[in-house]
Formats: C-alpha cells, structure tokens, sequence
C-alpha cells in the first residue's frame, strides 16, 4: 500500500538526499521548507509519516510536534520520525515526551533511516 511521507526541513541539501533515499521505496512524498508549511501540507495531504527537523524557522520542529500530535484537528494523528544534528540526551527526552514516535540523530546513515521509515509505516498502530 503507498503510503503519504511528509518531509520537514529547512535545509534544501537535507530535503533532497531524504527524497532520494526513500523515493525507491514507492510512496508519495511531500517536502515542507518550515513549520508553517508543515502545517498546510499536513491539513491538505494527512501523511502517514512526518519526517521532522528540530531547528526550523517559524515552528519549531518541536511546536510543529506537539501541534500534530495534540491538536484534535490533526487526526489522525501521523507517526513522527524527528531527525535532527540535537542529539543531546534531553532533546531526545523533549521529543519523546511530546510524543515522537522514533528519534534518528544527524548524521544519519541511509539504511538506518529507511529501517525506521519502514518499521513505523508498517505499525499496526495507525491507519488512515
């Protein structure tokens, strides 16, 4: 089943390698350059999965966390894959504790990436 990967980045290099390691996986994929974009694609798109960066102009990745995974008018709520270069102990902690589903620190090797695109996709958890 294609599913719907919204992608949330403010850095372009980042939001392109990310495209060319998951398009081989067949889903439809969605770029946001900022939390404010993040939002509008999500209402219009409802992805399954947001990919999200921590440090984006406008919304933090963690307002944009929050919001998504508290605001009722985002449900379904989407599985959040945070990718971030803050990979302290107390930022994971802040993710987990706004409800991120899975935490990949930059950098980031490719197939760890994919192997948890793939592990939260097919969770029994969610369905759209």
């Amino acid at each position: 089943m294609i599913k719907k990967i919204l992608i949330s980045d403010d850095d372009a290099d980042i939001r392109e390698l990310l495209k060319t390691i998951l398009f081989p996986l067949g889903h439809e994929i969605f770029i946001a350059k900022d939390g404010a974009e993040t939002f509008s694609i999500y209402r219009k798109e409802k992805p399954h999965l947001v990919i999200l960066d921590i440090m984006m102009p406008f919304f933090s990745g963690y307002q944009v966390l929050r919001r998504l995974k508290k605001d009722e008018t985002f449900k379904p709520h989407p599985k959040i894959l945070v990718l971030s270069a803050k990979s302290q102990p107390e930022d994971i902690k802040q993710a987990e504790m706004l409800g991120c589903d899975s935490y990949v620190a930059k950098p980031f090797s490719n197939e760890e990436l994919v192997k948890k695109v793939e592990e939260l996709l097919s969770s029994k958890d969610y369905t759209l």
